[in-house]
């Protein structure tokens, strides 16, 4: 096999597998997907041409998480090891694995990804699967709380939150309203509270939707449908009655829930301090604060200023900020959202070790290559370069799009 076309099908790979965590061979935190993601980069090094200004902060802040993972007392090499994989190969790299990928290809990629895991989750709720792989399901008042292909039902809602907005990349929209029905379905198969972050990208694509009456029709038929098997299926009545009192107990409790969240938050901040250089590690951070609040501080960015200290932290969030402009200012729009609303839900959300929480970076950053690459080929030599208006519905420039 030619090494251009293995690489497509090991990026392939990738795409499918890094949203579902839960299918890794051993308790550390290399996947399948990974698996894939690794052999893919490397077999396409050839397509990094330059390094792009996003990346710049966020190569700069590797060496100090891994001073602070290499200073923690309670890391091993295998923690030192994660961190270098993460924040020094997926973070600014693992986008290379895509470059030769169209857009709209790699997010329909991604969406079959998190489609199948949202039907996964659905036959949790329903009880019909159980937990499949390495992830963890939870049952709450006789509820489950599904994690599909992912290791919990917070990963599972972490997932699919920043996923609506790409839906306008997709081109048929037969396929945007059945991923958007696949993806509601996994979002509330979760019965999680922090569902609520995915309602800005939601709202962002109903707004630019251009079929807006097929998303009407799509709702109608779902409720003439649900309410039929609902009639019909004692089962489902069951389910639906188990799945109503869940959701009703757990907002009158969201008092007590923020109220434990802002406690840990109030802790949390008071190690700040110590971590103006270096951070206290991964483990080193899960381990003052379990052994005085039970669990860690489940808050990704104040986390990060924990585990890899303030400067990193804010050189990565620097990056951040550099990657939502340059896509904005590309007229990807739509991508610069998913990162956006990828941030909000990371608020609810530990550092994880794992890739599959930082997926839309590469795709943002694929996106962004792939638009640098189309201007330079097209922009005359000599001239400065300007920024070509994207179609949504496409991923291609506008004169592309309708040619």
């Amino acid at each position: 096999m030619q090494p251009r076309r293995l690489q497509r099908v090991f990026a392939w790979a990738a795409i499918l597998l890094l949203p579902w965590p839960a299918l890794r061979p051993f308790d550390v935190a290399l996947t399948f997907g990974d698996m894939a993601l690794i052999p893919a980069i490397l077999l396409n090094l050839d397509r990094i041409q330059r390094i792009h200004g996003w990346q710049i902060p966020m190569l700069l802040a590797l060496p100090l998480i891994l001073m602070s993972q290499a200073a923690d007392a309670d890391a091993s090499i295998i923690e030192v090891g994660q961190a270098a994989y993460i924040f020094g190969i997926v973070l600014p790299f693992g986008w290379v694995a895509f470059a030769d990928f169209r857009p709209r290809n790699l997010v329909f990629g991604v969406l079959i990804s998190m489609g199948i895991s949202s039907l996964v989750a659905g036959l949790q709720l329903a009880g019909v699967l159980d937990a499949v792989g390495r992830s963890s399901i939870w049952t709450v008042f006789g509820a489950t709380r599904s994690a599909g292909l992912n290791i919990s039902c917070s990963g599972l809602c972490m997932a699919i939150s920043p996923m609506f907005a790409l839906l306008l990349y997709v081109s048929s929209h037969r396929w945007r309203i059945g991923l958007l029905g696949v993806l509601l379905l996994g979002l509330v198969a979760t019965l999680a509270k922090s569902a609520i972050f995915a309602s800005i990208g939601l709202l962002f694509y109903l707004v630019r939707e251009p079929n807006r009456r097929g998303i009407v029709t799509l709702g109608t038929v779902l409720v003439l449908l649900m309410t039929s098997l609902f009639v019909l299926s004692p089962q489902l009545q069951e389910t639906v009655d188990v799945v109503t009192t869940t959701v009703s107990v757990r907002i009158d409790r969201a008092d007590i829930s923020l109220w434990e969240r802002t406690s840990t938050l109030r802790f949390a901040i008071g190690y700040v301090p110590e971590c103006w250089f270096t951070g206290l590690g991964y483990m080193g951070t899960s381990r003052e604060l379990t052994q005085h609040l039970g669990n860690t501080v489940h808050i990704f960015h104040l986390g990060l200023v924990l585990v890899g200290g303030l400067p990193a932290a804010m050189l990565h969030y620097a990056g951040v900020i550099l990657l939502v402009g340059a896509l904005y200012r590309s007229g990807h729009y739509p991508t610069a959202m998913m990162m956006i609303c990828h941030m909000l839900a990371l608020c609810t959300m530990t550092v994880l070790m794992l890739s599959f929480q930082y997926v839309p970076f590469l795709v943002a950053g694929a996106i962004l290559n792939w638009q640098f690459e189309l201007t330079n080929q097209s922009q005359p030599v000599g001239q400065p370069l300007h920024r070509r208006a994207m179609s949504p519905l496409t991923g291609l420039p506008g004169n592309q799009a309708t040619a």
